[in-house]
């Protein structure tokens, strides 16, 4: 099995081997620099040759639109399903907070650039692992709880976990936990 693991904005490959560790024991793990935005994330991972795409925050919603894209299986943690909503919520922090960060950089997107977001392609998901913190404070775990009932709504299979405790990125005391799920679900779905 060959998979493509994309980390988050301002993140590094080195920062999301958290989320590539359990798909090592599976075959091939690609995890490029991807420092780019939606759209452009989306092109490029489809250049990719993968079997299950993975990715965290902004990673995870470029990983589930490429995977509708490509008929692939994904696994998204705290992944944002729509950007708009998300910048809605983060609008109301105070300056000098990382979600107000967060919400100057997204105001400043092009509009065609909030176009790419996952419940779009929800109807074209054919399999996904969303997995969210309880307490993340820069995407509400609502957002993969509405994201997985859409899934299944048009047909799809999604498994969502929400982990006690966790904020927008997980700890070390959070890792066992996701390895578990994952290598679990990826057995699951026969890709072992």
């Amino acid at each position: 099995m060959k998979s493509l693991v994309l980390h988050g904005k301002g993140s590094s490959p080195e920062k999301v081997e958290w989320l590539a560790k359990p798909l090592h024991q599976f075959g091939e793990v690609i995890i490029p620099e991807f420092e780019i935005e939606a759209k452009e994330g989306v092109q490029k991972a489809l250049t990719y040759d993968f079997d299950l795409i993975a990715g965290h925050s902004r990673g995870g919603l470029v990983a589930l639109i490429a995977a509708a894209l490509k008929g692939k299986s994904a696994i998204a943690v705290s992944a944002p399903s729509d950007r708009r909503k998300q910048k809605e919520y983060l609008s109301k922090f105070p300056p000098g907070t990382i979600q107000r960060k967060i919400y100057e950089d997204i105001k400043n997107l092009p509009e065609e650039e909030l176009e790419w977001y996952p419940l779009k392609y929800a109807d074209r998901i054919k399999n996904a692992l969303l997995i969210h913190g309880e307490n993340d404070d820069i995407v509400l775990k609502e957002h993969s709880i509405i994201l997985c009932d859409e899934i299944r709504k048009y047909g799809g299979k999604c498994q969502l976990y929400i982990i006690k405790g966790m904020k927008h990125s997980p700890l070390g005391q959070h890792y066992n936990e996701i390895w578990k799920i994952i290598t679990e679900w990826v057995k699951a779905n026969n890709y072992a």
